[in-house]
């Protein structure tokens, strides 16, 4: 099991909006510099089980989250879907799709309501040759993403389903409730509903969490987190 990262420590609250200068990748543009982007930028809702682009979709532009949450997820050819990672407000994502001006790799959907910007991929270009700290910020971003994949990967290799779910839980929570579904834990960690439902009613029997439908409520996050360290 790994530590989670200090971006995941760190991510404002799912509910909170967060500025458009506090996010990544813009915090590093001057006051002038977002007051010229401002109007550039499209706002879309983002809606529990809505999706904001699917895969093979062609890549319109880089998006950031204002508010809310979203998964990243693949689908295979058998129907099995497996959630890339979830993302908290002032987060980018679509953005090496956006650059290279192809289809985006994975699909998005909204899992807590709120909103997101897209910058078209236009504008991202004249922002890209405008200032080289944006192209080092981009490096950063998904340099720091691609570790965090390997972490992953590594973990669903490595890690027993409990310690998964357990860990699956605790990203998914806000102020000691996860809205999410037992699918989409699933999918997080990398396992079957099946297996996701039986971990899940053993973590109740044992007093680590109440479930109802679409809702998780943690009654003992230090044992969760115990669990997710195997």
């Amino acid at each position: 099991m790994t530590d989670r990262s200090d971006a995941e420590r760190t991510r404002p609250n799912a509910a909170n909006e967060i500025a458009l200068e506090r996010a990544e990748l813009l915090r590093v543009l001057s006051p002038e510099q977002l007051a010229r982007l401002r109007p550039q930028l499209r706002e879309r809702p983002v809606q529990p089980h809505r999706a904001l682009f699917f895969e093979g979709g062609e890549a319109e532009g880089l998006w950031i989250l204002r508010r809310g949450q979203v998964r990243l997820y693949k689908a295979s050819a058998s129907g099995r879907v497996t959630t890339l990672e979830t993302l908290g407000p002032g987060e980018i994502f679509g953005a090496i799709s956006a650059l290279e001006g192809e289809v985006y790799p994975a699909s998005a959907e909204g899992v807590l309501a709120g909103s997101a910007w897209c910058l078209p991929r236009s504008t991202l270009m004249q922002l890209l040759a405008s200032d080289p700290r944006l192209g080092v910020e981009v490096l950063r971003i998904v340099s720091s993403r691609l570790h965090q994949a390997h972490q992953r990967l590594h973990a669903f290799a490595q890690d027993s389903a409990p310690a998964r779910l357990a860990r699956a839980l605790l990203d998914a929570a806000q102020g000691g409730e996860a809205r999410v579904t037992r699918r989409a834990l699933a999918e997080s960690a990398g396992t079957t509903v099946e297996t996701a439902i039986r971990v899940l009613r053993r973590f109740e029997r044992e007093g680590l969490l109440h479930g109802q439908v679409g809702l998780l409520r943690l009654l003992d996050a230090e044992a969760l987190r115990r669990v997710a360290g195997g």
